[in-house]
């Protein structure tokens, strides 16, 4: 198990017997050395105090203030870890003690005089944790592929996870592909004890609180202090530390304000032959205005052909979107960077894409459809799917029938009649088994106005399931551990107290980001064209990849793309030739045939 994860901590291990007697509780670790990089900072570790075990994976900002609170407190410190504060803080505090933490975390304690393991989750899931229970075993781990290492779990395809992937690209937490494997819901302590386990949520997003009295010139005071808190505490650290920097507005506030900080700053921006994504203009004129050591990387269609293989087996769980960032940390390492801070996080809590408006639009617009008679209805939606090749037309049937929010719609690669056409028949009456999870937090943020509602279900859906697990899981495969400044867990609880209206203004992107910040931001980033870090794959697809993928979708190949239909693909490949479909879709299904092939994973 410990060797599936060894990209993830290449500096080190360990394996212990944590306890001898029934029952047995073994932890492994893999160290990505951060702070602390002597010998006192391996696991996994013990409280020589309490006889209490740690193995940890992620960085406790706060983790110098606390502790010189339990120092103060009696508390005894053999090393300057912030995993040994993490121990030093469930002995003084006991259940409490994940309330004190600020941070990215996924870890285990076994409490020995309680002979009781406990795993916990950082509050947005930003560092994932996976966990197997089987009547009175217990199996966690940092990746999947561990747990289909340790030979114990049925190498079984969930079937609802499957659902979920076509649906929006990834897999929906808390599923995995792997039928039994479970991920921890972000926020929650999950108890094992005696044979039992018990899960409870420590955190949740705050209710919104109504108009605040501020005026707006004080709002972006307090944003901004909140703001310089959120890198500030993320720049601890022992090893080299960098910026991704692409001249958008997210990456350019993270970095001037990285700067204030420190005097050098340095940044890596990727660089591409294909004029429509390269960003290298914008990224040279907010290094140059910030003042960072700046760096460019060149990427290739040829050097992603090469890698590809590579990219691909990075893949703890599949995802349509991830393999922008597999290259773009595989070169940050290559420049001796071992920390990078990341924008990621800054479109969802901020308001900054056209995703708002469409979700906003949508939204207005469902509410209205839904008032109309259903035969009405059920007409409009039959006339609009005579014309199934034509996406606004299959958006705009589901807008009349479905009662779920439109925001979904939002993010939805397939629809659930696509999906039904492209399984195998097996997989049917299994399909949508896992949606109640979607519903609860339709329910749970219909507290909030339609903006903060949003946002809301953007940080516990797309931000969740692929943002946050793609930077993980492809950033780790090359022992870079890459930081998130605009999704500190201060910051996202005060943001929620605001209401919406603050974060959207007309002809002003990102007001609550760049008001606060505007003595910092080159005018030219922040009033540029909109555009998202991709790779130029819908070229590159169409090019040197396409023969390859082609004889897969055509069947002239021996490799078969379980578990779909053979018609259903060639059809869908004819679509994408014919550009009635994006690549997205084309790419999703081989990126999902591939992890299932590799990982052996039986129908």
């Amino acid at each position: 198990m410990t060797n599936a994860q060894r990209h993830r901590g290449p500096d080190g291990g360990g394996i212990e017997l944590v306890n001898k007697q029934y029952p047995t509780i073994g932890f492994g670790h893999r160290r990505l050395a951060i702070i602390d990089l002597s010998e006192a900072g391996y696991q996994p570790m013990l409280d020589v105090d309490t006889g209490n075990w740690l193995t940890f994976n992620g960085e406790i900002y706060n983790y110098r203030m606390l502790r010189q609170r339990l120092l103060s407190l009696g508390q005894t410190f053999q090393s300057k870890t912030d995993s040994e504060v993490i121990l030093k803080a469930y002995a003084q505090w006991g259940d409490d003690f994940v309330e004190f933490l600020e941070g990215m975390f996924a870890f285990a304690i076994w409490d020995v005089s309680r002979q009781r393991l406990i795993l916990a989750r950082d509050p947005l899931g930003i560092k994932p944790l996976y966990y197997w229970a089987v009547q009175q075993d217990i199996m966690f781990a940092s990746e999947v592929r561990a747990m289909l290492a340790s030979g114990l779990v049925d190498r079984r395809l969930s079937h609802s996870a499957l659902y979920s992937y076509l649906l929006y690209g990834s897999v929906q937490e808390p599923n995995t592909l792997v039928q039994g494997v479970q991920s921890l819901p972000p926020g929650n302590i999950l108890v094992w004890e005696q044979g039992q386990t018990k899960m409870h949520s420590y955190w949740q997003l705050p209710m919104p609180q109504g108009d605040t009295m501020l005026t707006k010139p004080a709002l972006w005071d307090e944003t901004r202090e909140y703001l310089e808190h959120a890198v500030s505490t993320q720049l601890v650290s022992d090893v080299p530390l960098g910026a991704f920097l692409s001249g958008g507005i997210d990456s350019t506030a993270i970095v001037a304000l990285m700067r204030k900080k420190t005097e050098l700053v340095k940044t890596f921006s990727v660089v591409f032959s294909e004029d429509a994504y390269d960003e290298r203009a914008y990224a040279r004129i907010a290094a140059r205005h910030i003042g960072t050591a700046h760096t460019e990387l060149p990427l290739t269609g040829q050097i992603v052909r090469e890698e590809l293989p590579n990219a691909l087996s990075a893949f703890d769980q599949p995802s349509m979107d991830g393999i922008n960032t597999y290259f773009v940390s595989k070169v940050t390492r290559e420049a001796g960077i071992t920390v990078a801070l990341s924008g990621v996080g800054g479109d969802e809590l901020f308001g900054g894409y056209s995703g708002y408006a469409k979700s906003l639009l949508l939204e207005k617009w469902g509410s209205l459809l839904q008032r109309l008679p259903a035969p009405i209805r059920a007409f409009s939606a039959g006339m609009l799917t005579r014309f199934p090749q034509r996406e606004l037309a299959r958006r705009g049937a589901e807008l009349f029938l479905s009662k779920r929010h439109p925001y979904f719609l939002t993010r939805q690669v397939f629809s659930q009649q696509q999906i039904s056409q492209l399984l195998e028949p097996m997989f049917k009456d299994e399909l949508g088994c896992w949606s109640d999870r979607l519903y609860r937090l339709e329910r749970e943020t219909a507290v909030y106005d339609p903006i903060n509602r949003a946002a809301a279900l953007e940080l516990q859906t797309y931000m969740l399931s692929t943002l946050l697990r793609d930077t993980d899981q492809m950033s780790m495969a090359h022992a870079l551990e890459v930081r998130v400044p605009l999704i500190d867990q201060q910051l996202v609880q005060y943001l929620f107290t605001l209401p919406g209206h603050y974060k959207l203004e007309n002809h002003y992107p990102k007001p609550l980001l760049t008001h606060p910040l505007k003595d910092l931001l080159p005018e030219k980033c922040v009033f540029r064209p909109k555009q998202g870090f991709t790779l130029p794959f819908e070229t590159w697809l169409r090019q040197g990849l396409q023969d390859e993928i082609k004889a897969q979708f055509t069947g002239a190949t021996n490799q078969i793309i379980m578990p779909f239909q053979a018609k259903a693909l060639a059809n869908l490949w004819i679509s994408f030739e014919m550009q009635q479909i994006s690549w997205s879709r084309i790419w999703s299904i081989y990126t999902l045939s591939h992890w299932l092939r590799e990982h052996q994973i039986e129908l």
